[in-house]
């Protein structure tokens, strides 16, 4: 071995122990190598005691195959991991699972978290096709059928409501999105085409529209007294910015009533955020304190 091969390998050795004792006053928990599911449950519960989510439903999952069980409790734990990693997609996977099984009883928290982290998902769909029971889904169902701006609603959701006050606002948002004037975002491009701003007007900014207007008309203006006094280049790069304007001005009253009618749909939406059965009561909080 020459003398530079020796040096090269005695700064490898001192980088190796450095970054051991860096590891070593981390103090991070080892993976537990053990096939005894008891020990391995223990140590899942740890890691999620810590927060450690990703490791932890990997643990409680290697517990679940070695111990050779379908426990409910570990599937919703596995489920909640996902969730507060935010993997909705496995979290409702794991869910699913508990759901299924009228025999459980944790069969109720699974449909209400299947249902929330669908929505996180914004798999509204899924949710509109799911066989509600409880207020709390039939919460949920309404809020997708909103999301999904059908404009065929069924009754039969306001009347298998129990809760008084959920029904009343369910009824009264139902009955508001009813009257929702939705704006056409190619009529509000047509008008602006036609006279620029005047999209604008049938959005209800005037303001707005006074811009694009003033703007338009000023550009073309001074484009127009360009080539009247003869300075071609000076007018064909008015010209030039008053064709910005005009196209700007048609695509912005296209723009503007798309977020019209998305402000419209969001007002409905935040009216449900007060009674949401989950952000009322958390279903994982009891779980994390544990």
């Amino acid at each position: 071995m020459t003398r530079s091969s020796a040096t090269i390998l005695k700064r490898k050795n001192k980088t190796l122990i450095i970054v051991a004792i860096f590891l070593a006053a981390l103090n991070l928990p080892a993976a537990d190598t053990s096939i005894d599911p008891p020990k391995i449950l223990s140590f899942a519960n740890h890691l999620f005691a810590t927060q450690d989510y990703l490791r932890a439903a990997i643990e409680y999952e290697r517990y679940l195959y070695l111990s050779d069980t379908e426990n409910d409790t570990i599937l919703f734990k596995i489920g909640l991991c996902h969730q507060l990693r935010e993997r909705y997609d496995y979290a409702v996977q794991a869910f699913m699972k508990i759901m299924n099984s009228d025999k459980s009883e944790l069969t109720t928290s699974a449909r209400l978290a299947y249902l929330y982290n669908q929505s996180k998902l914004e798999n509204w769909g899924a949710i509109q096709q799911f066989d509600s029971r409880t207020d709390a889904e039939y919460y949920f169902q309404y809020l997708a059928h909103l999301h999904q701006d059908s404009t065929i609603f069924n009754p039969a959701i306001l009347n298998s409501i129990t809760d008084d006050s959920l029904r009343e606002l369910i009824a009264d948002t139902e009955a508001q999105r009813q009257k929702l004037q939705r704006k056409s975002p190619l009529l509000a491009s047509f008008l602006s085409a036609v006279v620029p701003g005047l999209g604008k007007v049938y959005i209800k900014r005037p303001g707005d529209a006074l811009f694009s207007f003033g703007m338009t008309g000023f550009a073309g203006l001074v484009s127009w007294q360009a080539l009247k006094a003869d300075l071609l280049i000076t007018g064909i790069a008015c010209s030039g910015i008053t064709l910005s304007f005009y196209l700007g001005t048609i695509y912005g009253s296209y723009i503007g009533t798309q977020l019209h009618n998305r402000s419209q749909h969001e007002n409905l939406v935040e009216r449900l955020e007060d009674l949401n059965p989950v952000k009322k009561n958390p279903y994982w909080t009891a779980w994390i304190r544990k």
